[in-house]
């Protein structure tokens, strides 16, 4: 599981309860123990008068450890009333732009004598309008005791949409080959991906991709590790089996194209000159590369690479994402579509009740063209996504469901989804020009996380019912 660096800061405004700051500050810090992925920086007492923040001399000292730590985000809780000098303006507008923030203040209460040692309540009017004025993006926790499950929910979504943030800013994202000539939909700006998310495309012809395939050898013995596990706990035709050996050579070439580019995620050219000139598909490779962490999308599609990103990153790398096309609506079933591609699912995803099947494609007419991975995707609820651009202005559909086993069966990788309104879906995705490809992850965590992701990267939202 991936962890991800926040750092906390426990803001406390003098001469509000000193007992009751420190109380709140431990408290909070129990639970976000509870989180998974989480690894908290704070101050302790040590560094700042019971572990707290309450002036500027201890917010320097703060800004210092979250830059040696490199933090991802910060979450600003208000201990007592808090202090916006020390913790907006002397930590906050010291960090890097763009740095998502989840702000909340904790519950306080009345002394038998009448006196109140918190008014948090009051005190994050002041934080977060310091937060507006300096344009920081935060989310924001409603008001609660650190114990209740509204904080940990809130705490949990911010730790995977930094966790997105962080695999998806500054990426580099390798378009392998070009894309296909009648896909006018995969096209994709770089300079707005330079512009608003730091991300470069690496352009790859496919000549130097087989020249590095032709270099690698069958004997090699990542290749003949590689092939073992292809093979493994899968049917594979016997005319197909002399492809296990080419699969393997082209999943080594590009992993360590990958490596050798240090690509995050590759676009990748997968129709028809590999089937020409290999007698393969790439489809049952991307899957294996997205299971070793590589994320990769069809037919070049760029933004679709992008989208995998996030959606890893919102999943704490716990769970591989399927790209998929939004293909068909159920025959029989009202609000059930079909998630699916030619066979480049991951095969952490394929049904425990369901064999894997090595198999030639189902649509291209090219003969030979082994290397599909046919299979029924595992039940359970997922979460779906896909990322858009227009004229700059990037857009994220969003939508939540559950994979079901239900008939019929389907040539390729595929799960029938059901959700609450797909002619909702449909609407939506129509108005905001959402291309055929998304991504599916079998985490319904997922969807909150990215729309929390996409507020802090100035990305619109668009949630499918």
């Amino acid at each position: 599981m991936r962890k991800v660096k926040i750092g906390f800061i426990p803001s406390h405004r003098v001469p509000f309860g000193e007992e009751w700051a420190t109380e709140m500050r431990a408290r909070c810090l129990a639970e976000m123990k509870k989180v998974p992925g989480l690894e908290v920086i704070v101050p302790d007492s040590s560094m700042t008068q019971n572990g707290t923040v309450r002036n500027l001399e201890e917010a320097r000292k703060v800004v210092k450890l979250f830059k040696d730590q490199e933090v991802v985000g910060v979450i600003l809780g208000g201990m007592t009333f808090g202090h916006e000098t020390s913790a907006v303006g002397g930590v906050l507008a010291h960090l890097p732009k763009g740095t998502p923030v989840l702000h909340f203040a904790t519950k306080g209460k009345v002394a038998a004598d009448g006196t109140r040692p918190s008014d948090s309540w009051c005190g994050q009017f002041m934080i977060t309008s310091a937060m507006k004025r300096r344009e920081i993006v935060f989310e924001h926790i409603p008001t609660c005791f650190p114990e209740e499950p509204v904080f940990g929910e809130w705490v949990s979504r911010f730790v995977r949409a930094c966790a997105a943030h962080q695999e998806f800013r500054g990426a580099r994202i390798g378009q392998i080959g070009a894309r296909p000539e009648d896909f006018e939909s995969v096209w994709w700006d770089e300079a707005s991906l330079q512009h608003d998310f730091n991300q470069t495309v690496v352009p790859v012809d496919l000549a130097t991709v087989f020249m590095q395939l032709d270099e690698t050898a069958a004997d090699d013995p990542e290749v003949k590790r590689a092939a073992k596990e292809i093979a493994e706990g899968i049917e594979i035709p016997e005319a197909g089996r002399e492809s296990v050996t080419t699969l393997a050579r082209i999943e080594v070439t590009l992993r360590r194209l990958a490596e050798e580019k240090a690509l995050d995620a590759m676009a990748v050219n997968c129709w028809e000159q590999v089937q020409t000139r290999y007698g393969i598909c790439v489809c049952s490779v991307l899957g294996r590369l997205v299971d070793q962490g590589i994320s990769c999308a069809c037919e070049v599609d760029v933004y679709g690479a992008a989208t995998m990103l996030a959606a890893r990153g919102a999943g704490l790398d716990e769970t591989a994402p399927h790209f998929i096309d939004w293909t068909a609506l159920h025959p029989d079933r009202e609000n059930v579509w079909l998630a699916w591609h030619c066979g480049n699912a991951p095969r952490s995803t394929c049904d425990a009740d369901c064999r894997p099947c090595l198999m030639e494609h189902s649509i291209l007419p090219l003969r030979p063209s082994w290397g599909t991975l046919e299979f029924r995707e595992k039940t359970g609820p997922v979460s779906c996504c896909r990322l858009a651009e227009y004229d700059g202005w990037f857009t994220m559909f969003i939508g939540t469901g559950e994979v079901v086993d239900l008939p019929p069966k389907v040539r390729g990788s595929y799960g029938w989804v059901k959700v609450a309104d797909v002619m909702d879906w449909e609407q939506k995705m129509v108005e905001h020009g959402i291309i055929h490809h998304g991504v599916m992850i079998h985490d319904p965590k997922v969807a909150d996380a990215l729309e929390s992701f996409c507020k802090f990267n100035g990305i619109e939202v668009v949630r499918g019912a």
